[in-house]
């Protein structure tokens, strides 16, 4: 039989399956159903998926980014990169320590990736483990006075840190409305993350989860590990706390009634090493937040592969807007200038296509 003859009958098949009409291309990026995305803290992929046994094993389910880059570092700019694509301010490179609550909340006039799923009628939370118990505890917790410094920022906090939640930091979010309303229905304690992961309706399409101090392998043995965290002195600490608690955390998710065909979730950090001062080259960024790796899980890709596709924080949230079919922060920026400090829309900044399947 010809090449020609079975060109010819392999489009007659398509025709016929499609009602007389081609079938449009898969798109770059699929539509996701679910993304949950997961935050850990301070380390360079060399320490982590590329050496601890735990997350190294966790590659064998997805699909691992060597080349994946963080914005800056300190913890809060990069926690709001990840939810604005903004580049880091002053006082997000202090993680707002010592200052006035107040003057390190964007104002109303910088959208987030929040906004954009609100006008795409997309839901969206923020989960964050220890908020609940922490002093004072509830959700959207933040400073207990914006007049006042921060308290949240770890240890005897019951392992909360708002510098991790990126909800309070922007106005536009924590004084929609008129009040915190909005802010506490969108950033909640972690343990209604298994409320709504039991029913694909209830668990939105975008979840963001901030492990306590501990299980995020933030407070490392110089720092006491996680003797004042939940846990107590006989847990694990830096690297190791992550070993032990992420492999759970991703079962328990993967095997939940929310977890379905189009579902992703990400592991990222936050930030390298702080000896790591290197950056996407291929995202044009010069902010030096060191290569952090990320891994991603999803039946939507092939376990234990890897790719040489670059990215990093923006990246990743210009992935996202492509999946759903929104514009991008940058172009929503209410002037040039505001628009040189959002970076999900810059030529460098593209999403990442051709391992979806």
């Amino acid at each position: 039989m010809s090449r020609r003859l079975l060109s010819l009958l392999s489009l007659m098949a398509a025709l016929a399956v499609t009602g007389g009409a081609l079938a449009s291309p898969r798109p770059a990026v699929p539509r996701f159903s679910h993304v949950v995305v997961v935050v850990l803290e301070n380390e360079s992929a060399s320490a982590t998926f590329e050496k601890a046994p735990g997350l190294v094993a966790l590659r064998k389910k997805g699909l691992y980014i060597p080349g994946f880059y963080a914005e800056g570092h300190a913890s809060l700019g990069n926690y709001e990169a990840m939810f604005a694509a903004v580049e880091p301010t002053t006082q997000g490179k202090a993680d707002c320590a010592g200052q006035p609550y107040s003057g390190c909340i964007f104002p109303a006039s910088v959208p987030t990736l929040g906004a954009l799923m609100d006008e795409a009628k997309l839901p969206w939370k923020i989960y964050s483990e220890g908020m609940a118990g922490a002093p004072l505890g509830g959700n959207c917790l933040h400073a207990p006075s914006r007049d006042l410094p921060d308290t949240y920022q770890g240890p005897l906090t019951n392992g909360y840190a708002t510098r991790h939640n990126p909800a309070p930091w922007f106005a536009s979010v924590l004084d929609h409305g008129g009040s915190e309303a909005y802010c506490k229905a969108h950033s909640v304690d972690l343990t209604e993350l298994w409320k709504d992961a039991a029913s694909t309706r209830a668990l939105p399409a975008w979840s963001f989860v901030q492990p306590d101090t501990c299980h995020d392998g933030h407070d490392t043995s110089s720092t006491g590990g996680c003797l004042l965290d939940p846990e107590g002195p006989t847990y694990p600490a830096g690297v190791a706390a992550i070993d032990t608690w992420l492999p759970g955390f991703v079962q328990q998710l993967t095997t939940s009634k929310a977890w379905d065909s189009h579902s992703l979730l990400v592991v990222t950090f936050d930030e390298a090493a702080a000896t790591d001062t290197s950056g996407c080259v291929a995202c044009h960024d010069t902010s030096a937040g060191g290569r952090i790796g990320t891994l991603l899980i999803s039946p939507m890709l092939k376990g234990g592969t890897t790719t040489s596709w670059q990215g990093d924080h923006y990246a990743l949230l210009r992935t996202l807007e492509a999946s759903w079919g929104l514009p991008t922060l940058k172009s929503k920026a209410l002037s040039a200038a505001a628009a040189k400090t959002v970076h999900d829309g810059d030529p460098g900044v593209q999403p990442l296509t051709g391992v979806w399947r």
